[in-house]
Order: structure tokens, then C-alpha cells, then sequence
């Protein structure tokens, strides 16, 4: 894809047309009107394989395995940002979005192993990561994905300035959740700020 300072979304679920689909449409619809770049990426449309702990990239600063993940690395160094939109399956993001997560083990060893960063370290990006969780609110509901989400953001070198957790999907879903979309378009809004400043 050609998303040189674009914005890559990322929608991490399986499900077609459902709650994490309708996130991504409003966040897309608010991009549009404000002239922002932007890529979806549907990972579970994407041959992504898990990462074995081979150690290659501890030595070479990049994946051994060649997939569709290959291209992923350019566009998170190129992009301006990243907004990750991931249902919650036993308290932490889906299955596909955890191995996207593992493959940045690239990312990490280039930077914190052989000190020779294969992404552009110097470069300002800004991240958010979305959560639906489909029961009803409880404590650390979102607790197991968020200590994930900060380590990939880390990985690919983007600041995270938000993170949005809607509960209750299973019952609400949230085309009729309106205290959640009016908090998603805040979020967007100041997202939205922050990208035009860098």
C-alpha cells in the first residue's frame, strides 16, 4: 500500500460488519471531512504467520518469514500513525492481532538488541488502540490487551494517546450505543489534532 504519513488502521477482527467494522467507518468518515490519509488494513484477510522465536531478527533486525507482514514494516515507518481496533477474547485482543504484535519482535530487536533501529526512531507518530468487550463493565476488563498494546506501540515507535474501551457489546451494540460514539468522536476529534501538528 502507498500510506507514506498516512494513518494505518488496523481492524482486528474476524467478524464482518460488526462492531469493530462500524468504529472504523465512523473514524473514517471523520478522516475524510478533515482531509486525513488513511488505510484500512484487514489483517484477518491477510496471510500473517506466527512468529517461532527463531532469532533471526536478533541478528539481522528483520523477519525471516515473508508473508504479508513483510510490507506492514514499511508502512508502519512510513506512516504518520496508527488506530488499532480490536474486539476482547478472554481479556486481550484477538488471536491475528496478537501475532501481528509478535512479528514486531523485529522492530524490537533491531532497536533494543543490535542497537540499529530498522524503523525510523526519530520519526513523530501517534497511536490509539480501541477495545469492545462484549460483557458488561467490569474491573480490568481491558487490562490483559492494554499491557500487549503498549509494548507493539512501543515496537513500532508511536506514541499512544488514547486508549477507548466500549463494554456491553454483546447487548449494546454499538450503532445503538450512543454515550460510546459521542466518546469515539471526541477521541477522534483530538486525534485528529494531534496528527495535524506533527
Amino acid at each position: 500500500m502507498d500510506n507514506k504519513n498516512h494513518i494505518i488502521i488496523i481492524n482486528a477482527s474476524p467478524r464482518k460488519n460488526k462492531n469493530c467494522a462500524s468504529v472504523i467507518k465512523n473514524i473514517t468518515k471523520k478522516f475524510e471531512h478533515n482531509n486525513i490519509k488513511y488505510e484500512v488494513v484487514n489483517i484477518y484477510k491477510m496471510n500473517i504467520d506466527y512468529c517461532t522465536a527463531c532469532g533471526y531478527c536478533e541478528k539481522t533486525g528483520k523477519c525471516v518469514i515473508k508473508d504479508n507482514m513483510t510490507p506492514l514494516y514499511n508502512d508502519f515507518d512510513n506512516s504518520k500513525g496508527t488506530i488499532v481496533v480490536s474486539p476482547m477474547f478472554f481479556q486481550s485482543i484477538s488471536t491475528k492481532l496478537k501475532t501481528v504484535v509478535d512479528r514486531t519482535q523485529a522492530f524490537y530487536s533491531s532497536k533494543y538488541i543490535l542497537k540499529k533501529p530498522s524503523i525510523d526512531t526519530k520519526k513523530e507518530r501517534r497511536g490509539m488502540f480501541i477495545a469492545i468487550g462484549g460483557q458488561p463493565e467490569y474491573e480490568n476488563q481491558f487490562l490483559g490487551g492494554q499491557l500487549v498494546m503498549d509494548l507493539f506501540f512501543k515496537s513500532i515507535n508511536t506514541k499512544l494517546i488514547k486508549n477507548l474501551y466500549m463494554s456491553n457489546s454483546d447487548k449494546v451494540s454499538y450503532d445503538e450505543n450512543k454515550e460510546f460514539q459521542s466518546r469515539l468522536d471526541e477521541s477522534i476529534d483530538n486525534y485528529i489534532k494531534e496528527i495535524k501538528l506533527i
